[in-house]
């Protein structure tokens, strides 16, 4: 259950960063809303001299824009009939507050109501009590609506300690145009009862919104909640205000609308939360002058509130202040109790080493249990160097000590002892003086790991698994013998190993006499392919190198590589014969031969001396198709170019070339049209023309045809 003083704080911590909560307490028909509109009229348009009102959210503007058309319109406000809450922005000068006002039916202040509106105004930051002057003559209602104005006072006094309603209070003296109507209606009649107007006495002046006048007027109608505000309001104020201003008709507005004192109400509420927040910041920073994270909260608000004002710089430096002083003392608490940390841990190791010692002089314990007990001292005491070094450099040397004893006792209990070189070598570094009893200790490890490998390589030998798989087995008698070359039992290991190897000889034997079998078996298969019997036969030579079936293979694979140099040699001449017109396919034919056999074929001289022959038979053959074309077709010009142009095509460097380029050129001189320009030398004119020759007679033309 939180304690009352940090309820207090919490309270004041919300009012100090949280929005200010506006109350507008008054009955029915005193002008609550119509007040509220046109405070938002006013101060939103610039009206109100120091103030700007503004809708925080849309709901709130909607609101009040629909309450403000109703009021210029002409059309009388209509009643409240639901509590609506509107959040407004109030700026006055630099000054920023968020502001929650909720509107409500005005029957939910009578007495004896258990509203919600009621806890609303509990909680507010400031009240405005609006009381209509001219609404009621009856002397108990207006005594009523003071009681409802007293009830609310008197619960803010209950919770208050100096007998205060501690917020800001106001009173509202709403409609004030009708007083001030009812006044120039009385001056009116007095002066038409006078006789002379220069007899009458002279009108008085209009009265002021604010001042004795107001005030009598508050005495004289409400006295008891005058006397009260005095008593417990010193601060608080009264404001005469009218939301329409003269010339208004009953609850309708005036075409016109000229509200009067409307900034007198908005400028004290600004003051009045700017004094209440500097005056509760100061009782904050009286009752949680420690409580740096609440005070940063509050002052980070004030400062957002009141963003150029001199105190926000004052609560500033003062909580950079309380900043620098808490991390300080944070400092110093730190400081100290690491300097406790550290003397209980200095203790704690100097107790620790002392203890392993009187372990280590008690007889009845063994080795292994006194070495764990200094390895543990070390392990759970890390600190021991840093503040005891001394002791450090003993207890090391007594850890390294008794693990050479400790390993030495297990090693003749025949305990196996995991990692004991990988441990020994590194105690050999730590402390060289220990080396002979590493030695010794190191020997009866050897000793031991030596006859329990030989349990481990006779029992696999005597085994029945020896014979099935005797490689093995053979490994494990070779691994021995190399990991302890100067083994006692090496001439057991050598007649435990001659029958095996006996053994995996004659397995290894009839294996490759297996595939040296198979091989023949594929020689004699028909249609044997040679290529797949010399890469079995190159296999085998590979796998066993020294197989006594060696040479037979050998000789298999040089007789297999001469039977198929004769096969492909004899295919690439066979095809010559029979297609001797083929030239690519022969040319093709024995370059597959060089191909296949690069590495050392018997007719590779062969093979290059066809190729080059058959190329040069293809030269001629081809010329020679042309040639022989030309001689029986002379005038199919076409097609001997056509023939010309193949041979060109395969034979670029052949022996006919010259031949076959001046025939193409020919060829085209002939085949494709041109203009020929020729001059007559000498002919002869039939007489008959030649009286046209002396004058205008006509030109002489020649025609020439040229292949036929």
């Amino acid at each position: 259950m939180p304690s009352p003083g940090k309820t207090r704080l919490d309270a004041l911590e919300a009012r100090l960063t949280g929005p200010k909560r506006i109350a507008l307490f008054g009955h029915r028909n005193v002008g609550k809303t119509t007040l509220l509109a046109m405070f938002y009229r006013q101060a939103a348009s610039g009206q109100v001299p120091g103030v700007r009102l503004a809708a925080a959210d849309a709901q709130c503007a909607e609101y009040l824009a629909e309450k403000i058309a109703q009021v210029e319109t002409g059309q009388p406000v209509s009643g409240t009939l639901a509590e609506t809450e509107l959040n407004l922005r109030l700026y006055h000068g630099p000054a920023r507050f968020e502001l929650i006002v909720r509107d409500y039916q005005g029957e939910h202040v009578t007495l004896g109501s258990a509203e919600p509106i009621q806890e609303f105004f509990a909680g507010c930051d400031a009240v405005f009590f609006c009381l209509d002057p001219e609404g009621s003559t009856d002397p108990a209602e207006r005594r009523r609506r003071q009681q409802e104005v007293e009830g609310l006072l008197e619960r803010y006094i209950e919770r208050s300690e100096d007998l205060s309603t501690d917020r800001p209070v106001a009173l509202l003296l709403t409609k004030f145009d009708r007083v001030l109507s009812g006044l120039g209606k009385r001056s009116g009649d007095a002066n038409d009862d006078s006789t002379e107007a220069d007899q009458g006495p002279e009108l008085e002046p209009r009265p002021s919104l604010t001042g004795p006048f107001v005030e009598r007027l508050v005495d004289q109608k409400y006295g008891m909640t005058w006397h009260a505000l005095r008593q417990h309001a010193p601060d608080g104020a009264i404001f005469a205000v009218s939301s329409f201003g003269p010339g208004s008709t009953g609850n309708r507005p005036p075409a016109t609308l000229h509200p009067m004192g409307l900034e007198g109400p908005m400028g004290w509420l600004a003051e009045q939360l700017e004094a209440r927040d500097r005056t509760q910041m100061e009782w904050l920073w009286e009752l949680a002058p420690t409580d740096f994270p609440r005070l940063q909260r509050c002052v980070t608000a004030y400062e957002r509130r009141y963003p150029r004002s001199n105190r926000s710089y004052e609560f500033r430096t003062r909580l950079k202040t309380l900043g620098r002083r808490r991390k300080w003392r944070r400092a110093g608490k730190l400081v100290l109790v690491a300097a406790l940390l550290l003397a209980l841990l200095a203790g704690y190791d100097f107790w620790g080493f002392h203890r392993a010692t009187a372990f280590e002089r008690e007889p009845e314990n063994p080795a292994p249990a006194v070495a764990r007990h200094w390895s543990g001292l070390l392990a759970e005491h890390p600190s021991l160097p840093l503040f005891w070094p001394s002791l450090a450099r003993q207890a090391r040397l007594k850890r390294n000590e008794w693990a050479v004893k400790a390993a030495g006792v297990q090693l003749a209990s025949g305990v196996s002892v995991p990692d004991l070189a990988a441990r020994l070598e590194g105690i050999k570094e730590q402390a060289p003086q220990l080396a002979p009893a590493i030695r010794k200790v190191e020997q009866a490890g050897e000793l031991v790991r030596h006859d329990e490998r030989w349990k481990e390589v006779y029992a696999e030998a005597l085994s029945l698994s020896a014979s099935d798989e005797p490689e093995k087995t053979l490994a494990q008698l070779e691994a021995f013998l190399r990991e302890f070359p100067d083994s006692p039992r090496r001439t057991e290991v050598l007649a435990l190993a001659r029958p095996l190897k006996n053994e995996l000889t004659a397995r290894r034997t009839a294996i490759e006499r297996k595939l040296v079998d198979d091989l023949i078996r594929c020689e004699a298969l028909p249609n044997a392919s040679f290529a797949e019997l010399i890469d079995k036969a190159r296999q085998f030579l590979a796998e066993h190198p020294d197989s006594p079936h060696r040479s037979e293979v050998q000789a298999r694979l040089d007789d297999y590589l001469h039977k198929l140099d004769d096969r492909d040699i004899e295919r690439a001449r066979d095809y010559s014969r029979r297609y001797p017109t083929n030239f690519a396919t022969r040319i093709e034919r024995f370059q597959d031969y060089l191909k296949s056999h690069q590495a050392g074929g018997q007719f590779i001289s062969e093979a290059i001396e066809a190729r080059d022959r058959i190329f040069r038979e293809w030269d001629s053959y081809a010329y020679r198709q042309a040639y022989d074309h030309s001689l029986a077709h002379p005038d199919d010009v076409s097609e001997v170019a056509r023939r010309l142009r193949d041979y060109l095509r395969d034979h670029a460097d052949g022996h006919f070339v010259a031949d076959a380029r001046n025939y193409l050129q020919w060829g085209d001189k002939v085949s494709v049209p041109g203009e020929y320009r020729v001059t007559l030398r000498r002919g002869e004119v039939e007489p008959s023309v030649g009286k046209y020759l002396a004058g205008e007679g006509p030109d002489l033309g020649v025609v020439i045809e040229v292949a036929g």
